[in-house]
């Protein structure tokens, strides 16, 4: 796995242990729009969310990390959600993103894009990426107006990539260079 554990803003980040597992199948089923950051039609079970740890754990390209907020008067943080993606084995100056997830107790209060963009600063700073780039399933608006917001653009589709609530998605795969 690849390592990303970090401070910057009001956040933290720290790589999803066997432990967190539990708190992170509770952020992936916690409505039915998570569903477009997991690409299955039903509610995860902890072999899922198992099997995807273990799939990023034995990767040294891979990273699964937590993002927490500290809890008012206290030393301890409290998860509010999960980055997950890779750099890209072909092209090591290129990142994907694979999922963004936010409690929803914590969305549209900015988190998600500290979140995304301190990670975006991490990925550039430490391993000189030079694009970002993430794929879409077709039916989530929220989310390509989040990924648009911080400023990706369109490069292609990929059509009835997946079948999902008997649909078939579109991948819609957006791209960000990064500036020096």
């Amino acid at each position: 796995m690849l390592a990303i554990n970090l401070k910057m803003e009001s956040l933290s980040f720290k790589d999803v242990t066997k432990e967190n597992l539990e708190e992170v199948l509770k952020l992936y089923n916690q409505n039915e729009i998570n569903i477009y950051a997991t690409g299955i039609d039903r509610q995860m079970s902890y072999q899922d969310i198992n099997q995807k740890y273990l799939e990023v754990l034995v990767n040294s390209h891979e990273f699964f990390t937590g993002i927490f907020v500290s809890v008012p008067g206290s030393t301890e943080s409290k998860m509010i959600g999960v980055i997950k993606g890779r750099i890209d084995y072909d092209n090591s100056e290129e990142a994907w993103i694979s999922s963004v997830l936010i409690d929803s107790s914590f969305q549209k209060r900015g988190f998600g894009t500290k979140a995304v963009n301190s990670i975006i600063k991490m990925l550039k700073d430490t391993y000189d990426i030079k694009a970002v780039l993430i794929g879409i399933l077709s039916g989530n608006i929220i989310g390509r107006d989040f990924w648009h917001k911080m400023g990706f653009s369109y490069i292609r589709t990929i059509e009835q990539y997946i079948k999902l609530n008997n649909k078939n998605e579109d991948f819609i795969i957006m791209k960000k260079d990064l500036k020096k």
